[in-house]
Formats: C-alpha cells, sequence, structure tokens
C-alpha cells in the first residue's frame, strides 16, 4: 500500500502556476484549525473516492494565497487518505516566513496539512497522525531527508522559517502526541528491519558450519569477505555476516541465526543451478 494514496494536482492554483523548482530539504507538518476533516473541503475534482465540493470553495483555483503538497483527512466513506496536490519539487505556499527566511523557499521542504476535526475524537486523531509517520517514512526515503529536518508549522516557527503558528500542538496535544514522539515513530520505521535476534555471533567458539558456508558464498561471489579457515566467529565472519545483511536489507547486528542460514543456503543455491 502507497502512502499517497491519491494525486490531484492544484494546476488552477497561483501556486502551481508559478512552478518554482526546488529539492526537498525538509518536511513541515501542518493542521488546518478548522472543524472539517472531509479532503473534499480543499481538494477538487472529485476523483470519485473523496467525494464532490458542493460549495466550490476548494483551494484549486487561482487567488488562493495557500497551496501545499498535500492533505490528510477523510475521503466520502470516512476513510483517513492521503492526496497530493502539488508536485513534490515545486515549492509551496504553506508556512509563511520568519526572521531567518521560509522553508517555502530556501531551504525549500515538502508540507502537507492535516484536516482537523473538533479535536476531540482520538480515533480520528491517531488514524491521521499514523498516516502522518507513513507519508513522512516514505519522503524520508524517496528524497533521503532527515528526520531532524521533520518539523510542525509550530517548529519552523521558532526556528525563524515560519510565520507564529502553533499547529498541529494545538490538536496533537489533546491526544498526548508531540513531535518528538512522531519524529522517533518515522525514525523506527526507516530502521531496517531485524533478520535474527539470536544466533551466532562475536566470540562463538563454534561456528565452523557458518564459516564454510560463507566461505562458498565468497566463491559464487556473492560474499566479498573472506575468513581463516577455522571454528572461531572472529572478525573475518562478523564483516561478512554484516555485509550480507545490508545487501539483504536487514540490521547489520552481526546475529547468523536461523533465517540467515536459510538466506544464504537460497542464494548459494540459486548460483549453483
Amino acid at each position: 500500500m502507497s502512502a499517497i494514496d491519491g494525486k490531484i494536482l492544484f494546476t488552477k492554483s497561483d501556486c502551481y502556476k508559478s512552478a518554482r523548482k526546488m529539492t526537498p530539504k525538509g518536511i513541515v507538518i501542518h493542521s488546518t484549525g478548522a472543524n472539517n476533516p472531509n479532503l473534499k473541503r480543499y481538494i477538487a475534482p472529485d476523483d470519485g473516492v473523496i467525494g464532490k465540493n458542493d460549495y466550490n470553495n476548494d483551494f484549486n483555483r487561482s487567488g488562493i494565497d495557500v497551496c501545499v503538497h498535500g492533505w490528510i483527512g477523510k475521503d466520502k466513506n470516512g476513510k483517513v487518505k492521503c492526496y497530493q496536490t502539488l508536485p513534490f519539487n515545486y515549492c509551496c505556499w504553506g508556512v509563511g516566513s520568519g526572521s531567518k527566511g521560509s522553508y517555502n523557499y530556501n531551504p525549500a521542504y515538502i508540507q502537507f496539512e492535516m484536516c482537523e476535526d473538533g479535536l476531540k475524537d482520538k480515533a480520528y486523531c491517531t488514524a491521521v497522525y499514523n498516516k502522518a509517520v507513513e507519508v513522512c517514512v516514505y519522503l524520508c526515503k524517496l528524497y533521503n531527508i532527515s528526520v531532524n529536518n521533520i518539523v510542525s508549522h509550530h517548529e519552523a516557527g521558532q526556528r525563524g522559517y515560519g510565520s507564529s503558528h502553533i499547529d498541529p500542538d494545538n490538536w496533537w496535544g489533546k491526544h498526548g502526541y508531540t513531535m518528538d514522539k512522531f519524529r522517533a515513530a518515522v525514525k523506527a520505521k526507516l530502521a531496517p528491519p531485524t533478520l535474527d535476534k539470536t544466533g551466532r555471533k562475536k566470540s562463538n567458539a563454534d561456528s565452523l558450519a557458518l564459516k564454510e558456508l560463507l566461505l562458498i558464498a565468497k566463491n559464487l561471489g556473492i560474499n566479498k569477505y573472506g575468513m581463516d579457515e577455522n571454528k572461531h566467529f572472529g572478525d573475518g565472519t562478523l564483516n561478512a555476516v554484516n555485509y550480507l545483511l545490508g545487501v539483504w536489507g536487514y540490521q547489520q547486528n552481526g546475529i547468523a541465526g536461523e533465517n540467515f542460514i536459510k538466506r544464504l543456503h537460497t542464494e548459494i543455491d540459486k548460483k549453483i543451478k
């Protein structure tokens, strides 16, 4: 499942038409400050999923001085989704400016709005929070953005790169959420998964069978590290194990457990066959 559930670009907005290009350096999180959780309030035209705005007061039109990259809120069936409304390499009109400049331009940050409700529904707040985590993980991976460069509008203002708003603290704070917790959640999801928590590791004496497999893998071009032909798990074995864990996309914790052995057998079999 993609973090971005849909795309309706605000091609009628003055911000979109200005098409000022940028390379994203961070992310600013906003909340709307209005009791309306529906995406259709801000986004148009209806794609059959978000619902139709019957009042024609959406933000996809000329003369609106706010235009961010995306919105998180409810579709017509009440499901929380994220819609992209501006190309991620376009500067947006979101955070305003402060004493040092603006995260709209230099450095330019991707920015998205979360649609507030009456601020009392924790289940909705949590769903939006979790979707925002998912979106930030996606964007951090896509543009190699540091978690430290994820800020709220409130923090942007405190840093001197935005106007003096307090969102989304006015909403999240009512339900126990903070930006520090949010960044920690994003960081945890960005961390590579662990293949094995237990198994052979450095200083294990009886590791001959593992080392024999690793040497076979080296001869087949799977592993680039050699090691002494003895039963001890030393630096050479550690380098080989961590190298393969990294290549496979796992945390390099130096542990060769049951899952590691199975994966190594699979890789060797592929080469032999």
